[in-house]
């Protein structure tokens, strides 16, 4: 299990997941910050500061257990919060 055109191995695999999870956290909270600044959105970008925090632990965990499938939901969570954020957005906007 790794990224696409990666070397293969799990350790790999983990270390990027924790990487990937813990970088996720200050992004959405400053995608957080500046859309309730300009747009005035707040009900959808809470998930922008409750997920992030939970992908980066799941991260985190997977990779101090050696858990591949805990480690692949973290980065799950972490890819999905943004996408979420703005359906989440614009079904409140209307």
């Amino acid at each position: 299990m790794s990224f696409p055109g990666g070397s293969g191995t799990l350790d790999l695999f983990l270390s990027r997941s924790r990487v990937a999870t813990v970088a996720s956290v200050p992004v959405c909270l400053a995608a957080m910050v500046f859309f309730i600044m300009e747009e005035g959105w707040h009900f959808s970008l809470l998930l922008c500061c409750v997920l992030p925090p939970i992908a980066a632990y799941l991260g985190i965990r997977g990779m101090r257990e050696i858990r591949a499938g805990l480690a692949a939901t973290g980065l799950a969570l972490a890819v999905a919060t943004l996408p979420l954020a703005f359906v989440l957005a614009s079904i409140e906007a209307s």
